[in-house]
């Protein structure tokens, strides 16, 4: 078993906890059950999509799952997934940054949650734009999706910024919901319920993930020039050497 393994299965595992220990201190399940449900696909994908048969799927289906299968056994897709886990389990009762005295701490407006909410969004944006590089790989050139993949593989930030704006908007509208949701059905004080949501916290929490968003780009983008300069540099060692000789 990798290290990486026992990272997602580590997770995992605090992330069960702190969904337990939410069900016992608030009750309903629109924050515990949802996360627990969207923790345990992505910490357990690797598995899944390692047992599936290529052979018993569709030719033109098989790029793709190669391409989920290179990308989840890859050590850094437990990095990528952490943030989202984390982001959950310090929202355990007994010390979380969504309550209480850690809420309260801010800079410039800025709390807590928007480290786990930069984090996660750099991680989005890293996955999304590998994962586009990896079908454009594994799509041979007849294939139906080659030239859209081929398209979007020369707009992979593009597209990262998309999802990540696109997860955002979905993520900001599910807290609202939940939020008032539960201050219905509990009948407790907003600041009491389990999901937090306010327009300040929301601004912040977008300005967050831009923030990861944009560190995730510049990070691609240098990586890029990194291996387009790599065989620049061998050929200028090639030359360097005949000329030492």
């Amino acid at each position: 078993m990798r290290p990486a393994d026992l990272v997602r299965y580590g997770l995992w595992a605090a992330v069960a906890g702190t969904a337990l220990r939410n069900r016992k201190q608030y009750g309903v399940p629109t924050a515990w059950l949802t996360h627990l449900a969207g923790n345990t696909l992505t910490l357990f994908l690797p598995d899944v999509v390692r047992h599936i048969n290529a052979e018993r799927i569709p030719d033109a289906a098989r790029p793709v799952l190669r391409t989920i299968q290179r990308r989840t056994a890859d050590p850094r897709y437990a990095g990528y997934v952490a943030p989202l886990a984390l982001g959950f389990v310090l929202s355990y009762p007994d010390f979380s940054i969504y309550h209480g005295r850690w809420a309260e701490r801010t800079v410039l407006g800025f709390g807590a949650d928007s480290v786990p909410h930069a984090a996660a969004a750099y991680a989005l944006a890293r996955l999304t734009s590998e994962t586009i590089t990896t079908l454009a790989e594994e799509l041979p050139p007849a294939h139906a999706l080659a030239p859209l993949t081929g398209m979007a593989a020369r707009n992979v930030d593009a597209l990262a910024a998309a999802a990540v704006v696109l997860v955002t908007l979905i993520w900001e509208v599910g807290e609202y919901v939940a939020h008032h949701a539960e201050v219905e059905k509990t009948g407790r004080d907003p600041r009491e319920v389990n999901m937090q949501w306010s327009l300040p916290d929301a601004i912040t929490d977008s300005i967050a993930n831009l923030a990861g968003l944009l560190a995730a780009i510049a990070v691609r983008r240098r990586a890029a020039r990194v291996v387009h300069n790599e065989p620049q540099r061998c050929e200028e060692h090639k030359e360097l050497h005949k000329h030492l000789l």
